[in-house]
């Protein structure tokens, strides 16, 4: 066959967005080609000129900034698998051992976390009660939870039920709302539990009570510890920064994958031709076998308006919050009152212009020169849409001026840098499984087009790439049977 006749045959794949979930697809699916013997062409269309999407590192004087996510978790395997074929773990940086403690704002005064305490749960008693945190009688409830009923089997309810039911009203304000708004930067009374937080259902109706499901699963993870020997901590970064991981996928694509400044304005499938037809701005037009989108559902729902109205509107039903991330270099000398730990979080009661902090140099190695302290700065969210909006100078002023209350921060910081994602954090609200579920449905009846990111089955970079790999598969797999192939997947 004739290389001219070849190039006719080959298939070709657009994946729209080179974020962690369009490389991580396209990176998965070169390597299901390759082992399938089922080459395709692979184009992954960003809008932008750089990939990454919220992933972004800066070298700054010596500071290392992290203007998105500063790590990824190792107890969902997938990021940490990823990083092994990329041949990254000896890149791969833990958090410092010493430094793993994270407080709470009450009143104006940072209080630890107690030791044992697992995101609203207590288990090392004797800390708990020891703790300044919560009041007496909101200990007394707490310390109840073992004897409440369980909730109905397979009923979605908010977080925030979930937590008064089980908790009490305080814990919910104190401990429960701050570190929700720390991971979704939402209004806990809207997140869905069984899309945000499953785990805690799992343990109520398996146990009967979360804090015994804890103890019962502490015991068991000392047993692995002792069998298996050192493990990763939970978070995890690298030596230069998360762009590591986008640099590695970057590099290991086929040549001529990534395609960027280009933006997508819509989509449209031809039925004549069998084909996706995706139109960009300026006019020009790309005919595709099948087509992949990593962009956030409302996003993929504009590029459906004209074509498809009815799955627009669908798609255009999830709800974001806007959140700023502010890095601000210090030396230490200016702040003598520095706490040991990976940071803080603050209720919304609080009504201060930082959602939480993390003091980066005190989490990871290497994130400023010695003699200086770097922190890193959230604002916005669910509660604080008023800081959200401030321009650039006037957040920053708010910001310092709470750190300074908060820390006891004295003089100005060295620099100050402010990266904003507006409608950048997608909320899993009440329901949010049946909707993607629909979404799911409306998929069957769409030849070639598939969906993935953080829109839909979890937004953080793990579950970000576990689901980029399982759409690369149904990708692979589609291609194949498209083209009468035959394959056997394991």
């Amino acid at each position: 066959m004739e290389a001219g006749q070849r190039a006719q045959l080959l298939k070709r794949v657009a994946i729209l967005g080179a974020g962690i979930s369009g490389l991580a697809c396209a990176h998965r699916l070169a390597e299901l080609q390759k082992q399938h013997q089922n080459p395709a062409q692979i184009l992954l269309f960003e809008a932008s000129d750089r990939s990454g999407g919220n992933i972004q590192t800066e070298s700054r004087d010596g500071f290392l900034l992290e203007r998105g996510p500063d790590s990824f978790i190792s107890d969902k395997p997938w990021a940490l698998d990823l990083c092994r074929r990329l041949n990254l773990e000896p890149e791969i940086l833990e958090t410092e051992t010493q430094n793993r403690k994270v407080f709470v704002l009450k009143k104006g005064r940072l209080f630890p976390v107690p030791e044992g305490f697992y995101m609203i749960a207590p288990t090392n008693i004797r800390s708990f009660l020891m703790t300044p945190l919560f009041s007496l009688s909101a200990k007394c409830r707490m310390m109840a939870e073992p004897w409440i009923a369980k909730g109905s089997v397979g009923l979605d309810e908010s977080v925030g039920h979930f937590i008064r039911r089980r908790f009490g009203q305080e814990a919910l304000e104190c401990v429960g709302q701050p570190m929700i708004a720390g991971v979704y930067s939402g209004d806990p009374e809207k997140l869905s539990l069984r899309s945000t937080m499953p785990r805690f259902m799992d343990m109520e109706h398996s146990h009967g009570s979360v804090i015994r499901a804890l103890r019962a699963q502490s015991k068991k993870q000392d047993a692995l510890r002792s069998a298996s020997g050192p493990r990763y901590s939970l978070f995890l970064s690298f030596k230069n920064g998360m762009v590591s991981l986008v640099s590695a996928l970057e590099k290991k694509l086929p040549p001529d994958t990534l395609k960027g400044s280009a933006r997508v304005e819509s989509v449209e499938y031809d039925a004549e031709l069998s084909k996706w037809k995706i139109c960009f701005a300026g006019g020009r037009a790309e005919l595709v076998d099948a087509l992949c989108s990593t962009l956030s559902a409302s996003a993929t729902g504009r590029l459906f308006k004209e074509s498809d109205a009815a799955f627009s509107k669908e798609l255009s039903r999830m709800n974001y919050e806007s959140v700023a991330t502010l890095n601000l270099a210090y030396p230490e000398k200016a702040l003598p009152r520095m706490l040991k730990g990976f940071g803080f979080v603050v209720p919304a009661l609080e009504r201060r212009s930082v959602m939480a902090c993390s003091f980066s140099s005190q989490k990871f190695k290497g994130r400023a020169p010695q003699g200086h302290q770097l922190l890193r700065v959230f604002a916005g969210g669910a509660f604080g849409k008023e800081f959200f909006k401030k321009s650039d100078a006037d957040l920053k002023s708010s910001v310092i001026e709470d750190l300074k209350n908060i820390l006891g921060i004295q003089g100005e910081p060295l620099f100050c840098s402010v990266s904003r994602y507006p409608d950048g954090m997608p909320q899993y609200e009440v329901g949010h499984s049946q909707w993607v579920e629909g979404i799911e449905a409306a998929l069957t009846g769409k030849k070639g087009l598939f969906l993935t990111g953080s829109s839909y089955r979890g937004s953080g970079i793990a579950d970000c790439i576990h689901e980029a790999e399982i759409q690369a598969q149904k990708l692979d797999y589609f291609l194949a049977v498209d083209m009468g192939r035959r394959m056997e997947y394991r």
